[in-house]
């Protein structure tokens, strides 16, 4: 009897541990609360949560749609919390482009332009945002910074970052959907504003900076879909690092398919006059949807990520989607590179929808924003 005791002990104390370091939401939430001051907004009586770190540069770092013991949908690098040379990570973070061209901010003067010089400036990736507001469903932060791109064209500029968490009634509204009682949901808005702080106007000349909003979410099955405008095929998509099979990267009624497993580092990039302004991202395993709606403009000057001095810089995507080989991958927009004036403005705003469901209501969704059948979404296998 005794004997049974102890194994029954043990059984509990190996259920409990596991328990206790399962990486849901409320486990990321208690790692950064304990090292840096945090802000959580919440909705749908605490269901939906999303978990703000002004200290990240004021990322999101996560969210969930179950209320705190439910999964983490972002993805967040633990060493970045102790290892200031390590990025966190996060589910969505403001970051200036361009990224390739001699007029990229991403390699530090650093001579020849390679991967091997990258690079993120301090000011993105290591520097505080100020906290300016907070109430119960809204954040505003600010950040003055000053670039150099690759050539030696100096930016001051100012970057204000307001972020909402949404309400129901917001959500359908926005994507024109009815939403089931039994649908769990989490959504937010990042909504962006750069000032030319300088006494002389940007040109094309001499490079321009650009709005980039980008979120990290955990490798696994997903994959990412994007319904093509103008009868766009698989050679006017951008792509980037690797070559891309057809197990990674395929067209299928008019819809980009991309792999996101976070297992063979690739990129692609959906010009503007292709790309919709709305894409989604799907999960069988964990039965989410994920919807990115962001401003699309009717503008034509865009950066893209070829890593090289470039003959065209401005010509590049609205959307560009990458898999790293480090377990994640990241859902992206890009605002058009604009000419401004002293003090002048421009602006950019993204959101991003998790909902959880059966198969049918999460295609049922699909159907009416990505106008695609889940079940058409299948990419090969090797």
């Amino acid at each position: 009897m005794k004997h049974l005791f102890y194994i029954l002990f043990f059984f509990l104390f190996i259920i409990s541990c596991s328990s206790s370091t399962k990486k849901n939401y409320n486990y990321y939430y208690n790692l950064v609360k304990d090292q840096h001051e945090i802000v959580e907004l919440t909705s749908n009586g605490g269901n939906s949560r999303i978990l703000i770190s002004p200290f990240h540069q004021g990322r999101i770092l996560t969210s969930t749609y179950n209320n705190v013991e439910g999964i983490s949908n972002g993805w967040i690098n633990e060493e970045g919390l102790t290892d200031s040379n390590k990025s966190i990570g996060g589910e969505e973070r403001l970051w200036i482009g361009p990224l390739g061209s001699q007029f990229s901010f991403y390699f530090q003067q650093t001579k020849p332009i390679h991967d091997d010089n990258w690079q993120v400036p301090a000011t993105m990736d290591a520097e505080s945002y100020n906290l300016i507001h907070q109430d119960k469903n809204h954040v505003e932060l600010s950040k003055t910074m000053h670039l150099t791109n690759f050539i030696g064209t100096e930016f001051n500029l100012d970057v204000n970052r307001n972020i909402y968490i949404l309400e129901k009634e917001m959500i359908q509204k926005n994507l024109n959907i009815e939403l089931k009682s039994s649908t769990k949901y989490v959504a937010f808005e990042t909504n962006h504003k750069l000032t030319n702080l300088d006494t002389i106007a940007w040109t094309k000349e001499t490079g321009l900076p650009g709005l980039w909003s980008a979120g990290m979410y955990p490798g696994d099955d997903s994959t990412v879909i994007i319904p093509l405008k103008n009868n766009g095929n698989k050679t006017d998509i951008l792509t980037y690092l690797a070559t891309i099979d057809s197990t990674r990267f395929a067209i299928k009624k008019n819809t980009v398919l991309f792999r996101a497993d976070g297992k063979y580092r690739s990129k692609i990039g959906i010009p503007p006059e292709f790309a919709p302004n709305i894409y989604g991202c799907y999960s069988k395993l964990k039965n989410k949807l994920t919807i990115v709606e962001y401003k699309k403009e009717n503008d034509s000057m865009y950066s893209n990520s070829f890593v090289s001095i470039q003959d065209e810089p401005f010509k590049g995507e609205a959307i560009p989607i990458y898999n790293n080989s480090e377990n994640f991958y990241e859902l992206e927009s890009n605002a058009p590179l604009k000419v401004l004036n002293p003090g002048e403005t421009a602006s950019h705003w993204q959101r991003v929808y998790h909902f959880s469901d059966s198969s049918e209501t999460l295609n049922e969704i699909s159907q009416r924003l990505l106008y695609i059948d889940l079940n058409n979404t299948k990419l090969n296998t090797n």
